[in-house]
């Protein structure tokens, strides 16, 4: 089966639920779990796609009912999931080997193979050492890492990368928690404080198997960005080529193969007959940096001109995507100043001003996640 582009794009959107707007918060997070970086951006990837969002319930979801969980999954990153799909984006989003787990590592796999040291017996040590510095309580992630890092001696063999900030290793730190065994349970970024899972969790899920959490999350990765390949399977969880097959081949019998810009590529056959005739996205929506969406490997699909993707994937601080009836026509950048959001629009063209009225009213709502009581729309360039 050959597909167009426009096909791929509104079934996409349809799968991240940015065609019409769900009531259910763990809806949203369970399709592929929606990223917390920069701070503050997962209540705007949450307003995109839930109706009725306050800052307020998505805090009781994440504190008091505890029905979502933050943690880090995926690429390292910080993410909000549902606490029932917690092996998913866990054990599900671990390396399986040596050299999978050099792509999470990136600067430090060199530095970890000087030291004579196995990055997974590393993991295994910090993962104790977590539990037990938080068994019954909670702590300052800044204060978890040093003392992480007093507690394991052999780490002192490990020479810094000089594009590393910290003696300890990052991304093993992270892989704690993408283990499952700590949360974030209240703040956010250098501010987080830490806690056990098991212990934060009012319900923790029964274990599943390894492969069953791979099978699923690759499921998941395939109902959101698919078609997509094994490659850009490898780069949104940030593992090996050779991994991202063996999970993907867990799901082989689920599979149909069809022809995209000429290209093959893997789609579930539960999703083929949505493919062939996805519903019309309509609305405008400001998706913050970071969004799921927007953690699309085929970027050429989403946005054909190269200036546009340069404009909108920048390495540091980059903007959001400006979406108008399932396309992206510009970036934005926003801003709190007093009790004001403030919103600059970046166009790749002329925009009408009945878009631009929308856009204001998208803002507005807005603003109060923001902490504000009003929202400005400026337009530039």
């Amino acid at each position: 089966m050959a597909i167009r582009r426009e096909q791929v794009l509104a079934f996409r959107l349809a799968s991240h639920g940015l065609h019409g707007r769900t009531k259910s918060l763990v809806e949203a997070a369970a399709r592929c779990g929606i990223q917390e970086t920069p701070l503050g951006t997962s209540v705007l990837a949450f307003h995109a796609r839930v109706d009725g969002l306050t800052a307020e319930k998505l805090e009781k979801a994440l504190s008091k009912d505890r029905t979502l969980i933050a943690l880090w999954a995926m690429r390292g990153a910080p993410h909000v999931v549902p606490a029932t799909d917690l092996g998913i984006f866990t054990t599900g989003a671990l390396p399986l080997d040596g050299e999978s787990l050099r792509q999470t590592l990136g600067g430090w796999a060199a530095a970890l193979d000087k030291a004579d040291l196995d990055p997974f017996h590393v993991i295994d040590k910090l993962v104790d050492a977590a539990k037990k510095l938080l068994d019954g309580k909670s702590m300052d992630v800044n204060e978890l890492r040093d003392r992480l890092y007093g507690r394991l001696p052999s780490l002192h063999r490990i020479k810094r990368p000089e594009s590393a900030r910290d003696d300890m290793p990052e991304p093993l730190f992270r892989a704690v928690g993408t283990t499952g065994a700590v949360c974030i349970v209240s703040g956010r970024g250098t501010e987080s404080v830490m806690a056990r899972t098991d212990q934060w969790l009012k319900r923790r899920p029964a274990p599943r198997d390894p492969d069953e959490t791979r099978a699923e999350l690759a499921r998941r990765f395939l109902h959101c960005y698919g078609p997509g390949t094994a490659q850009h399977f490898a780069e949104w969880t940030q593992r090996s080529l050779a991994d991202a097959k063996q999970a993907i081949e867990l799901i082989e019998g689920e599979l149909v193969e069809v022809k995209m810009a000429g290209k093959r590529a893997l789609l579930l056959a539960a999703d083929e007959r949505d493919l062939e005739s996805p519903p019309e996205a309509k609305g405008v929506h400001l998706l913050p940096v970071q969004d799921p969406y927007l953690q699309q490997r085929d970027r050429a699909t989403l946005l054909p001109d190269q200036l546009a993707r340069r404009r909108l994937w920048q390495a540091v601080r980059g903007p959001g995507a400006l979406l108008v009836d399932g396309v992206v026509i510009g970036t934005w950048r926003g801003r709190v100043n007093g009790q004001r959001w403030e919103v600059e629009l970046e166009p790749f063209g002329r925009l009408l001003a009945k878009v631009r009225d929308a856009i204001s009213d998208e803002a507005g709502t807005m603003a109060p996640l923001k902490g504000c009581s009003s929202a400005v729309v400026e337009v530039s360039g």
